[in-house]
C-alpha cells in the first residue's frame, strides 16, 4: 500500500525518554513518509509534548490512559485505533550483545537512512522558550556545568563523589553548576549543592540542556536529551557499550569506565581526574580554544583530582 493512499497512521512506542530519542529519525522517517495522513503517536505521558515538539505526529495520546488499557481487555479498540488505521508498533530493540548503534536499529527497521550524519540531523531538537529556564539562568554565572548524576538503573551511575569533584572543579573555575534530577532519583537528597532542576517538563529541562556551557552525565534518558538539544559534554558508560547506546548528538563524547557493578560506577573504575581531563577538553574544543589542559585540582578529600598543570592559569571564558 503506497503511503499516500493512508489517511491515518498510530505509532505506537513504549519507551522510555532515551529509547524514544534514539528512535526519533526512524518516527521522523514514518511521519514524512506518510506526510498526508493523520497521525496520532501513542506514547508515555511525559513524553507527549516532546513527540509534539519533535513534529513527529498530529495528535498524541498517553499509553497509560484508560483508553489504551482497552487493548487488554474491554468492549471496543481504544479510540485511536477505530477506522482500521495503519500501525507501527515497538517493543524496543534487542539488548543483547550487538554493536549495531540502537538508532542504526530503528531506522533500518522502517527502511530509514542509517548514515551518522542523517541520524544525528533526524534526532536534533530545538527547545521552545521556557520561562523556567529563564528563571533558574537568573541566578547563575556563566559559563554553568548542567550535572545529572542519576541514571535508571544504578549499576549505571558513577560514584556521586566523583560528580562533586568535578562540581568542585568547575567553581574553582569560575563557573555555576546545575544539577538535574528526575523521577528515577526520587527521593534522594541534593548532593552537589548546586541549584537544582527537579522533575522538570522535558521540554523545560529541554531548554535548560540546551543553554548550558557543558554536560556531565550518565548513560541515561537525560543524556540523550542533552544530545538532542545540541549540548557539548561527557557522557559516563559502565555496564552498557557506548557503541550501541551513546546518545546521537555529534558535541557529547562517550567516556567508558574500566569496570563497575551492580552497585554503580566506582572511582577506581573511573576516577574524576580522567573526567576532569575530558570535560576540560570537550569545554575547551567548543570554545575554540586549543588549551586543553587541566587545572590542578588540590583537594586533600580527592586523591584522583587531575595532576595535570596548565602553563598559564586562567578562568574559564562564558
Amino acid at each position: 500500500m503506497r503511503g499516500e493512499s493512508i489517511e491515518r497512521v498510530v505509532l505506537v512506542f513504549p519507551g522510555a525518554l532515551g529509547d524514544l530519542l534514539l528512535a526519533l529519525p526512524a518516527l521522523r522517517a514514518l511521519r514524512a513518509r506518510h506526510a498526508g495522513a493523520r497521525v496520532t503517536a501513542v506514547v508515555n505521558q511525559p513524553l507527549r509534548a516532546l513527540v509534539e515538539l519533535a513534529g513527529v505526529a498530529d495528535e498524541t495520546t498517553a499509553l497509560e490512559g484508560a483508553d489504551a488499557a482497552l487493548l487488554f481487555g474491554g468492549e471496543r479498540l481504544p479510540r485511536w485505533l477505530e477506522g482500521r488505521p495503519f500501525v507501527y508498533s515497538w517493543l524496543g530493540v534487542e539488548r543483547g550483545g550487538s554493536a549495531t548503534h540502537a538508532a542504526v536499529a530503528y531506522a533500518r527497521a522502517v527502511g530509514a537512512p542509517t548514515a551518522a550524519d542523517a541520524l544525528a540531523a533526524a534526532a536534533r531538537l530545538v527547545p521552545p522558550p521556557s520561562s523556567a529556564a529563564d528563571a533558574r539562568w537568573a541566578g547563575l554565572t556563566a559559563p554553568v556545568l548542567a550535572v545529572h548524576p542519576g541514571a535508571g538503573g544504578r549499576a549505571k551511575r558513577w560514584d556521586i563523589a566523583g560528580f562533586v569533584q568535578v562540581a568542585h572543579w568547575w567553581r574553582s573555575r569560575g563557573g555555576s553548576v546545575v544539577a538535574i534530577a528526575g523521577p528515577a532519583e526520587a527521593g534522594e537528597p541534593p548532593a552537589l549543592g548546586a541549584p537544582e532542576v527537579r522533575d522538570w517538563p522535558l521540554v523545560d529541562l529541554a531548554a535548560v540542556l540546551a543553554r548550558a556551557a557543558l554536560y556531565l552525565g550518565n548513560d541515561s534518558g537525560v543524556s540523550h536529551l542533552a544530545g538532542a538539544v545540541g549540548a557539548a559534554g561527557v557522557v559516563l558508560f559502565g555496564p552498557t557499550d557506548a557503541r550501541r547506546w551513546r546518545p546521537l548528538g555529534g558535541r557529547l563524547v562517550a567516556l567508558g569506565a574500566r569496570g563497575g557493578g551492580p552497585d554503580g560506577i566506582p572511582l577506581a573504575a573511573l576516577p574524576a581526574a580522567r573526567v576532569i581531563a575530558a570535560c576540560a577538553r570537550r569545554f575547551a574544543l567548543t570554545r575554540g580554544d586549543p588549551d586543553t589542559n587541566v587545572a590542578p585540582y588540590d583537594s586533600p578529600d580527592a586523591p584522583d583530582g587531575p595532576q595535570i598543570k596548565r602553563r598559564h592559569p586562567r578562568p574559564m571564558k562564558a
